[in-house]
């Protein structure tokens, strides 16, 4: 689920390390930012934006589910692929992802996500998400 490109400047956050071109990143609580798809905020989610290809082949970012959120039915324009870091990421089919598993939903899938007890993910695409039906999210 991609909110939006990053920016070619990195926003400053204060998990972000640089030194000798190397880039590396400490999930800090003060960045978390509201997640949208397009215009609309998506209660419960946060993200934080983390590096993007200079190629705009990919992009990837931190995404976190607070304990409940689940997300409006949306639609992959390309590949992401998602890594569980902690808690349960659950598909709307009901399959449920743990820490160190990894998932990835092809270009032109459809589906929704949620957790129930809340999880951290990170996630790797090149394209936003698009929402399908917003009278899908609870």
């Amino acid at each position: 689920m991609m909110t939006k490109q990053i920016e070619d400047e990195t926003p400053v956050l204060a998990g972000l390390k640089v030194k000798n071109g190397r880039r590396w990143y400490s999930i800090d609580e003060r960045d978390w930012q509201p997640m949208r798809i397009g215009d609309t905020v998506l209660q419960g989610f946060s993200w934080i934006p983390v590096a993007q290809d200079e190629s705009g082949a990919w992009t990837s970012y931190w995404m976190r589910l607070a304990a409940g959120a689940r997300s409006f039915e949306h639609r992959h324009d390309s590949t992401e692929l998602i890594v569980i870091l902690d808690g349960v990421f659950t598909d709307d089919d009901g399959a449920d992802f743990h820490p160190g598993q990894t998932v990835c939903y092809p270009a032109g899938s459809r589906h929704s996500t949620s957790s129930a007890y809340g999880c951290t993910v990170l996630v790797v695409a090149r394209t936003e998400s698009s929402i399908v039906n917003e009278g899908a999210s609870s």
